[in-house]
């Protein structure tokens, strides 16, 4: 009797107790956002907190240091937010396995962080998978705005897009539809029959380049900033008025986006600004970057510091796997100065001995087929070897001997030169629509430039202007890994690592400056030989309060 009465108890406790509930995701306040703007425009910048990421598990090339980005990545969120309130992270692959085991190795860094058990299993419930196709570039396919009615995200896939399906944008809003987030609609290729030339004009000009994610950026006073690969009908689906809609010049890049050249961040100066003038525009700069290889002591770091990921891995490795290609920034580095330097006896000539001390570093080592006197190079020994022994020597060079060896050649100036000139009317152009509709700012208005240097594409001199030009569209592309390619995490701006100590080292000074905290990643082989980098391997989904 007993027995049957303690098998009657175990039922119920089976079948009638109450089953505990998956736990939910924790949502954000909205009431606490600061308020949507109200120019029209539906996209936000920076400055707004950020309701779920979304990473990609996709390495442009694999290796086992570039498929641990997004471990790296998700953990970089985690601390930034301080192990509580952390965000929905939303991360895409094709198998709940592969999910399972990104999970597994946050958790594992959390335990040896210290984190207690409960708070593991609290933040971990934060990551969701989602079922799509593993694919590099998750800020290009779709772009996040705002419901100005709720302040909550708003999904949108674009149509020119071919690269990911049609519905993508579906099943990524599923993963959070209990905060709000929605799926919008279509941003389309199509926009009916031209009525006039300059309709056709406006449609050509958006093309597969400019209608990207990557392409959008917020700016303060309900700004859009996109670039001059994409049309007018285009950037109205989103910007709203014409007026809201700053244009830029991008299409000198490869790529061609705005994320490669400019960035909003947040600043927490404490001084006493308005609060919607907390912000710095972050710029790319061949100009700082040459001053910084110029410095009297950071100018003698190495130009490539192989050791650039915390003693983890020697990117020597990474340079010798990509040695037999013809792209890659690291050989185009050696390739670019072989052929506009090297290749030319006269230029070489003309060359101080200091520079000719380089080029035999770099190409030669300690080889007897170089004559230092006349640098010559022995016909036995095949380009391929030259440029192979550059890709080893790299890291021997220091920035100054860089900076040195790359003025030698007049393109490599004036190209740079012409970027910077670009850069800084784009610039000067941001500053006044801001000011135009944050008049408050002006005595507060902040600017960032961080070191980039370029390689690729052409210049010309105008011959009415008199000012060199860049010729678009264009190939350039970054040389090392770009700054302006980040991400912002709460209060903490994760750079890509440059591979330049010096340039990581101003960087941390500028963030400090601004009382930001700073991170970074190494992304050499997950994205930057792919001519993109962390910002366009990812998206950032905000939100904000909507106005009463």
């Amino acid at each position: 009797m007993k027995k049957i009465r303690h098998q009657f108890l175990l039922f119920l406790l089976l079948n009638l107790a109450p089953i505990s509930p998956a736990r939910a995701l924790v949502c954000p306040d909205r009431k606490a956002a600061p308020e949507c703007p109200t120019s029209g425009s539906t996209i936000l910048d920076e400055r707004y907190p950020t309701q779920a990421y979304v990473i990609s598990n996709q390495a442009f090339h694999k290796s086992k240091e570039s498929t641990s980005v997004t471990q790296q990545f998700i953990s970089k969120i985690i601390k930034a937010h301080n192990y509580e309130s952390v965000p929905q992270v939303i991360v895409p692959v094709a198998t709940k396995d592969e999910f399972n085991k990104i999970v597994s190795s946050v958790k594992d860094q959390l335990r040896a962080s210290g984190i207690a058990k409960d708070q593991i299993e609290k933040v971990a419930n934060q990551i969701t998978w989602v079922n799509l196709p593993n694919y590099t570039w998750q800020q290009d396919w779709f772009e996040s705005f705002f419901d100005p009615k709720t302040g909550a995200p708003v999904i949108r896939q674009i149509g020119s897009y071919d690269r990911v399906s049609r519905g993508a944008s579906a099943k990524l809003t599923s993963t959070s539809k209990e905060c709000d987030m929605k799926e919008g609609s279509l941003i389309t290729e199509n926009f009916g029959s031209p009525k006039s030339p300059q309709d056709i004009i406006d449609h050509s000009l958006s093309f597969g380049g400019g209608e990207m994610g990557g392409n959008i950026e917020g700016a303060p006073g309900g700004f859009c900033m996109v670039g001059d690969n994409a049309g007018k009908e285009f950037t109205k689906q989103f910007c709203g008025k014409e007026e809201n809609i700053i244009q830029l010049q991008t299409s000198w890049l490869l790529v061609g986006h705005v994320d490669e050249i400019f960035k909003i961040i947040p600043t927490n100066f404490n001084d006493g600004r308005p609060k919607e003038c907390e912000f710095s525009l972050m710029s790319a700069s061949p100009r700082k970057a040459l001053e910084i290889m110029s410095h009297p002591q950071r100018g003698q770091i190495p130009f490539v510091d192989l050791d650039v990921n915390n003693g983890e891995k020697d990117l020597n490795e990474v340079k010798l796997s990509r040695s037999n290609q013809n792209w890659g920034p690291n050989r185009a580095i050696c390739f670019y100065i072989h052929n506009a330097v090297l290749k030319n006896p006269a230029r070489v000539k003309s060359l101080p001995s200091s520079s000719r001390s380089v080029l035999i570093k770099l190409f030669f080592g300690n080889s007897a087929y170089a004559d230092s006197s006349q640098f010559t190079i022995n016909q036995n020994r095949s380009h391929s070897d030259l440029l192979n022994n550059c890709v080893n020597n790299l890291d021997s060079v220091s920035n100054f001997e860089m900076k040195e060896v790359m003025e030698a050649d007049p393109n490599f100036s004036e190209y740079n030169e012409a970027i910077q000139i670009s850069i800084d009317r784009d610039r000067a152009l941001i500053r006044e629509k801001i000011l135009s509709r944050l008049p408050q700012c002006k005595s507060y208005y902040d600017e960032l430039e961080v070191p980039n240097i370029f390689y690729g594409g052409l210049s010309y001199t105008d011959s009415k202007t008199k000012s060199l030009e860049l010729i678009k569209p264009g190939a350039g592309n970054s040389f090392l890994p770009n700054p302006t390619n980040s991400v912002l995490m709460n209060k903490t701006v994760t750079f890509p690592d440059t591979g330049n100590n010096a340039f990581n080292l101003y960087l941390k000074d500028e963030m400090e400056k601004r009382k930001l905290k700073h991170d970074f990643i190494p992304t050499w082989e997950y994205a930057h030989i792919g001519n993109g980098n962390i910002h366009c391997a990812s998206h950032s989904i905000s939100y904000c309060r909507p106005k009463k």
